[in-house]
């Protein structure tokens, strides 16, 4: 699986503002029950709720930070509770058993809610490697049949992938572009071998015909949760910027820009790879025909972050999927 997609790390900027919603939740609950009085009955329920309370940074930081955020969190609401222990612990007997009792159970739950929740992740992601290799499977299958090659999806995911960075994406539009790449083609399942595989010109019918698969790949995947994300790829891809691709027609930002990418992406691997209607040619070659389209087949935006990309990355990345194919 692709690294941006397996990947558990969460952006820097994501990260930080969880770190700072955990730390102003314990302030917050903190505050409440240092200032909340104790005299009343009604005060001193309030005052004991809100110690209890201390148990809701802990349980988020172990959502967003696995065990190693859950005891972190632990150890801070320490910092701020234990204080105040230690000032009323001149109380009465059973008070102190009560708020020894709180310091366990913030432990206590930090440890379990910890430990589930990373064999929880663990298992999502082992599923998420095992829908992901079915995917590459069959995507394998499908370019052998076509390309004489396993590795034009994977070619051209990479590049999409490595575009979308420069783009600045968010990590779910990564996620999304990979399915995309991988599956764009996957609706010439319906499509004939005598058509798919003719050597020469389509007739007017074999060219209606081939031109249904974007959409016959949209409904394939949008009755699967998994690859749902992927449909705006798949039936999209063939869509042009100034209106006269297909499926639907649509021109400039009406088209998704997932798809708008990844169309850079596979022209390029296209132009520089061999096919058998002609035979791959120089990354510069491809480049220049990829600007001269900007505008009529391609977003001008994509392109410049395209032409941003220096061209020795682009055969690195070519070279990286041949080397992990084993090819």
């Amino acid at each position: 699986m692709n690294e941006h997609a397996s990947t558990n790390l969460l952006p820097v900027e994501a990260a930080r503002h969880r770190v700072l919603t955990v730390a102003l939740l314990i302030l917050i609950v903190a505050a409440g029950h240092w200032w909340t009085p104790r005299g009343e009955s009604h005060f001193l329920v309030l005052h004991v709720l809100m110690r209890k309370l201390f148990i809701l940074p802990v349980l988020l930081a172990a959502i967003w930070f696995d065990f190693r955020g859950a005891a972190i969190s632990a150890a801070a609401v320490m910092l701020v509770y234990l204080p105040h222990v230690i000032l009323q612990w001149a109380g009465h007997a059973e008070e102190n058993v009560n708020q020894i009792g709180e310091v366990a159970t913030v432990w206590i739950v930090a440890g379990i809610a910890g430990v589930l929740v990373r064999r929880e992740k663990s298992a999502l992601k082992a599923r998420a490697q095992a829908y992901y290799g079915a995917v590459r499977a069959l995507v394998a299958a499908l370019d052998t049949r076509e390309h004489d090659t396993g590795l034009h999806s994977e070619r051209v995911c990479s590049f999409a992938l490595r575009l979308a960075t420069e783009l600045k994406l968010a990590d779910s539009e990564l996620r999304a572009l990979e399915l995309g790449a991988l599956l764009h083609d996957i609706g010439k399942i319906g499509v004939p071998d005598a058509i798919l595989l003719k050597p020469g010109g389509l007739s007017d019918d074999e060219w209606r015909q081939m031109r249904e698969h974007p959409e016959l790949g949209a409904r394939i995947l949008s009755a699967t949760p998994f690859l749902e994300e992927a449909v705006v790829v798949v039936r999209s891809h063939h869509e042009r910027f100034d209106g006269s691709g297909y499926p639907c027609g649509l021109a400039g930002d009406q088209i998704p820009l997932l798809a708008r990418v990844f169309a850079v992406a596979d022209v390029f691997d296209a132009i520089t790879s061999k096919r058998p209607y002609h035979e791959a040619l120089s990354d510069a070659v491809a480049v220049q025909e990829i600007e001269e389209s900007a505008g009529s087949h391609f977003d001008p935006r994509v392109v410049e972050a395209f032409r941003s990309v220096p061209e020795t990355e682009w055969r690195e990345l070519r070279e990286r999927v041949s080397a992990e194919s084993g090819e």
